[in-house]
């Protein structure tokens, strides 16, 4: 390994969905020898940026740069402005949505590494309008167990 550093507005952009949102690795697992995946992501008003799921084996870490979001933690939810920090231990169920009517943006740090593998797939999946049982096994493969959502969402 060797020392990364990445400059506003670089890294490697991988569009989400068909609207031009997208997310931009700044740290990849080729570059952290396997430790972590760190991606910058925008979330535009209205907008859900995870749907509630938990991981067995990955933790993530996200800190608020820009806007507001709503994190959902556990059975909580809660209103995160720019500058907070959030700690999402493994088996810990969690979603984030942009209630606001401004853009969110923040920084998101996933370990073990190999997250952005996850990312490229689920591009290509919505290029090709994939069918459920397509996301399911994605979402299976990368260790992401879905829920229900919070009715209050």
């Amino acid at each position: 390994m060797k020392a990364v550093i990445v400059a506003p507005g670089e890294g490697r952009f991988i569009p989400v969905g068909s609207t031009g949102a997208g997310v931009t690795i700044k740290a990849s697992e080729a570059e952290t020898g396997g430790l972590c995946t760190v991606w910058e992501g925008r979330i535009e008003p209205g907008t859900v940026g995870a749907s509630p799921h938990y991981h067995r084996e990955r933790d993530e870490f996200f800190y608020l740069l820009e806007g507001e979001m709503v994190l959902r933690l556990g059975d909580e939810s809660h209103v995160a402005a720019a500058g907070a920090f959030a700690f999402v231990p493994r088996g810990t169920i969690h979603g984030f949505h942009n209630a606001s009517s401004s853009p969110a943006r923040g920084l998101v740090m996933h370990h073990p590494a190999g997250f952005e593998r996850y990312l490229e797939e689920a591009q290509q999946l919505a290029s090709r309008h994939a069918s459920s049982e397509d996301w399911a096994a994605l979402a299976a493969r990368f260790d992401m167990v879905p829920v229900p959502p919070d009715p209050e969402t």
